[in-house]
């Protein structure tokens, strides 16, 4: 991403905008790392107590438990986002 490619956009928008591009890759980032570290106990587990292995197909949240922890997360998204406009402030 370049500044060339906002031509009308002020730098304090275009701050933004990076800022906002560069905490989506944080995040990804940090899912990508919680994910390989389940599955490197998965493969511990796997390779040295294969008898052991815990059981993870109980452990799928229901279709209520989903729906409401995404209104959470984006409630909580929401306050955070009111959080940060007033620290400027």
């Amino acid at each position: 991403m370049c500044h060339t490619e906002f031509p009308k956009v002020s730098l304090r928008e275009f701050d933004l905008i990076t800022k906002a591009k560069r905490k989506g890759l944080d995040a990804e980032f940090s899912a990508r790392r919680v994910l390989n570290q389940e599955l490197a106990k998965l493969v511990s587990y796997a390779f040295h107590k294969p008898d052991k292995m815990p059981d993870f197909t109980g452990s799928a949240p229901s279709q209520k438990q989903k729906k409401s922890s995404g209104i959470e997360a984006f409630r909580a998204h929401l306050i955070g986002m009111a959080i940060e406009s007033k620290k400027g402030a």
